[in-house]
């Protein structure tokens, strides 16, 4: 678990940030800057996931165990990637592939590597799990997450203007919505990415308590 101190640290000319990490039963770890956690991670892959995470004025359930990602290359932490990518993937027979809300047989999360230069696959999510992945890899990280599938994207968005833009395109794409007599309030559930963006809403709405 990790507690952000309301406290600033002054050091070499800046502000830090202190975070307080906790293991999973409790016991105090110490208190790192976040560039520490960075070094921690890199030293020891599998120690960022031993542990429990809480953002500063946050509720989060706290016997929640910090989410392994399941894509992440060996030896690669989430501290490696500088940003991050939602989209709907495909089967196609051994190898997967970005497609359309729709075609999707999942929601896949890709990172940017920093060293490597080039988009890697870091979590494949299951039922229900793509919000509270894509949300505490920003609570982690402080990174923005973009969204893309094969016709459109949406670039560096806070996960809240995400949940806006999907619902948004999602009104746009409903036959008959500015038709009130001919629309339907269960066509906005039964559109492909209705279940993308209440998942995100219902991981932000954990955050905020």
């Amino acid at each position: 678990m990790f507690r952000n101190f309301d406290d600033l640290t002054r050091c070499e000319g800046r502000w830090l940030n202190l975070w307080a990490a906790f293991d999973v039963t409790g016991d105090y770890l110490g208190s790192f800057t976040l560039d520490q956690l960075r070094d921690k991670a890199q030293e020891a892959g599998k120690w960022i996931s031993a542990v429990q995470y809480r953002r500063a004025g946050q509720r989060l359930d706290e016997n929640a165990l910090a989410q392994t990602f399941n894509g992440l290359p060996k030896g690669s932490t989430i501290f490696d990637f500088t940003g991050f990518r939602v989209s709907p993937v495909r089967d196609m027979g051994g190898s997967v592939e970005v497609c359309d809300p729709g075609e999707h047989v999942c929601w896949s999360i890709y990172g940017f590597h920093a060293e490597a230069r080039e988009w890697q696959i870091v979590h494949d999510a299951t039922w229900g799990e793509i919000g509270e992945a894509a949300a505490r890899i920003v609570d982690l990280t402080g990174e923005l997450v973009e969204y893309c599938d094969l016709s459109h994207a949406y670039a560096n968005t806070r996960l809240p203007d995400l949940v806006d833009l999907l619902a948004q395109r999602i009104h746009d794409e409903i036959p008959g919505y500015d038709h009130p007599e001919s629309f339907r309030e269960d066509d906005f559930d039964a559109h492909p990415l209705a279940e993308l963006r209440e998942s995100i809403a219902d991981a932000l709405d954990l955050r905020r308590g």
